[in-house]
């Protein structure tokens, strides 16, 4: 029952019949009120009955427990880090109401580490999993490394040690994982909850994990799924956003992952080539790197030009070369766009005012082949104006080339070459992996989607770089290393072309040097300056309705003490301005401990107004 009100444990009778098969973690159907509901014992206890009568509890749903050994302690720690009732967190680890048969089979011994070994403190870590030790190890892949078979041999070390588990976390499954397919490769019978999977196959794969399976893997839930003996969890591409849940409880898989390993006394292995701030900081100070030799770093790069961006078009001389040459020796080339459409702006050519949007007041991006105008905040799409609102003129300027308009430039330019667009309008089109130059925005850059090429070159690194984020430099050395990764190395004629007005930039530097080090020592001071992460912790509060300022003064109140508060200022909702909105960011030194504070106020909120607390936001 998510609600506020009933936000705590209630007690109920075991009866005799069914000690046995009740247990911490146990899915029952207890009576509430006037109806039967489903709960998650938490706690047993045994005492003599007092005057009191308690109600008797029913028989489990389903025998194995769905939040067995210290997962109940992990879901209230959810529950109070992301401030929602504790039966938000609990009903997480809930399966599907599906009838499935539950026969977890013991998996075969996998790989012999060999990949693992290669690396510094690899045998550190293989002998922390096989011997139960707990502790955090932050693991750098080698561009180019085989991920997958890499992480099924730290898997293999967990299935060897006596009752082992594992479980592995990936970003994302919507154009399929290489990794749960390297598992699913090596042990056919790995619990797989991905939401690739029917309801009933999720299910299954849940109770099998409840039941003992010595192996599941999985999108972002899969940092819930219930293991009573684990021993190894991994989260791959650790750096991803989408780790980060959208929906309440709004968690970070990541810190659910360390926290989880803590309490359960596991093994966590995040692995990144180019890992989170936070990540390197922790492998700084307290927590293990496990990182290629500097020789085998360097061998696994690309060759790296850094070129001016042109001021007059989109691709400058020197990527123009680039290109023709890579043609000429019968590769495939990679260009990535910063926008999708044709133009990233439409001014007009009397007042040179732009286009703006009608809701958030954002430029609009015009996109030719749908004759719009999009929003690229709000996502507002409309149709362009005939006329310039402010002066009636009717040219139009086209500022700034989208994926559209460069494919049409490229195509005049190299009349014999296949030219293919790759955004989201056009993702998942045939043929686009086989064409010779591929455009793309950052949808396209999927593992799972892009082609083998010879030539990777990124028009505009500069928007990577300037966004008006505290993340901004760290997101940019991450798409960057990914883009270094994807032209392969020199040896094989990997090239990396990078247009940028920034080119001494530590982000830019540090993927030309095959450094992240180089990258770390320059970001923490500026981190450490301005108190963002990992100097602190952050709170993202928003309050809409009648009465915004109240709710939000009462947040601010709340924090003052433990926290240094941004705001209250104005707020945006769903991409527009809102009077009756009101936002602050807090800088915690534990965001918990601000969470548990503003528990009562959430409880409190009155009725026509909406206040939403988002911890660790992305």
């Amino acid at each position: 029952m998510p609600a506020w009100r009933v936000d705590r444990a209630f007690d109920y009778l075991v009866p005799p019949a069914l000690r046995a098969r009740v247990q911490i973690g146990s899915l029952v159907r207890v009576p509430f009120g006037h109806r039967k509901v489903r709960a998650v014992v938490v706690a047993l206890e045994e005492k003599e009955p007092g005057p009191e009568e308690l109600v008797e509890m029913g028989a489990p749903v389903v025998e194995p427990a769905v939040a067995p050994g210290a997962m109940t302690e992990v879901l209230d720690w959810v529950a109070r880090r992301y401030t929602v009732p504790r039966a938000r967190a609990f009903e997480r680890v809930v399966p599907a109401r599906v009838r499935v048969d539950v026969t977890p089979r013991p998996a075969e011994a996998g790989p012999d580490p060999k990949r693992t070994l290669a690396y510094e403190n690899g045998r550190t870590l293989l002998d922390a999993i096989e011997s139960g030790d707990a502790g955090v190890y932050v693991l750098r892949p080698v561009a180019g490394e085989d991920r997958p078979a890499l992480i099924t041999e730290l898997a293999a070390a967990a299935v060897r040690a006596n009752d082992g588990a594992a479980l592995v976390c990936v970003p994302e499954v919507r154009y399929g994982s290489r990794v749960l397919d390297g598992l699913a490769e090596v042990w056919p019978e790995v619990a797989l909850v991905d939401t690739s999977r029917s309801e009933p196959e999720r299910a299954g794969a849940w109770l099998s994990l409840a039941s003992g399976a010595p192996l599941g893997g999985g999108g972002r839930a899969a940092v819930l799924a219930p293991c009573p003996s684990l021993r190894l969890i991994v989260v791959d591409e650790e750096h991803h956003r989408s780790y980060k849940e959208d929906r309440a409880p709004k968690y970070d898989a990541r810190l659910v992952a360390l926290e989880r390993a803590r309490l359960q006394g596991a093994v966590c292995v995040l692995v990144s080539a180019a890992p989170t701030v936070e990540a390197g900081a922790g492998a700084a100070r307290s927590w293990v790197s496990v990182e290629p030799s500097r020789h085998a770093a360097r061998a696994a790069r690309p060759i790296v030009e850094l070129c001016a961006v042109p001021a007059d078009r989109a691709i400058s001389h020197e990527l123009h070369q680039r290109v023709r040459s890579t043609l000429r020796e019968g590769k495939r080339v990679g260009l990535l766009v910063p926008a999708r459409g044709y133009a990233r702006a439409l001014w007009c050519g009397s007042c040179r005012r732009s286009v703006r949007c009608s809701r958030c007041e954002a430029g609009m991006a015009f996109d030719r082949a749908e004759g719009r105008v999009r929003c690229p905040h709000c996502g507002l799409v409309t149709a362009p104006p005939s006329a310039c609102p402010a002066c009636g003129a009717t040219e139009w300027h086209y500022m700034g080339a989208g994926s559209e308009r460069v494919a049409e430039q490229l195509a005049k330019a190299f009349p014999r070459a296949t030219v293919a667009r790759v955004d989201p309008g056009s993702v998942g089109d045939a043929g686009a992996r086989e064409a010779q130059i591929y455009v793309t925005t950052w949808i396209g850059t999927k593992e799972a989607l892009r082609p083998d090429v010879g030539l990777v070159g990124v028009l505009n690194a500069d928007s990577l770089t300037r966004r008006p984020d505290f993340r901004a430099a760290e997101t940019a050395h991450q798409a960057l290393a990914e883009m270094a990764e994807w032209a392969g190395p020199a040896s094989d004629g990997g090239r990396l072309l990078i247009q940028t007005s920034e080119p001494t930039h530590h982000a830019i530097q540090a993927v030309a040097r095959a450094d992240y080090s180089y990258f770390l020592e320059r970001e923490l001071p500026l981190r450490e300056e301005l108190g963002y992460p990992p100097f602190s912790e952050l709170v993202k509060a928003v309050a809409v309705g009648p009465r915004a300022d109240e709710l939000i003064r009462s947040v601010a109140d709340a924090c003052r003490g433990e926290a240094r508060v941004l705001g209250p200022m104005a707020a945006r909702v769903d991409g527009r301005r809102d009077p009756n909105a009101r936002e602050l960011l807090a800088k915690c030194r534990d965001a918990l401990v601000v969470a548990e504070r503003l528990r009562d106020i959430l409880a409190a909120v009155p009725a026509g107004n909406r206040l939403t607390i988002d911890v660790d936001p992305r």
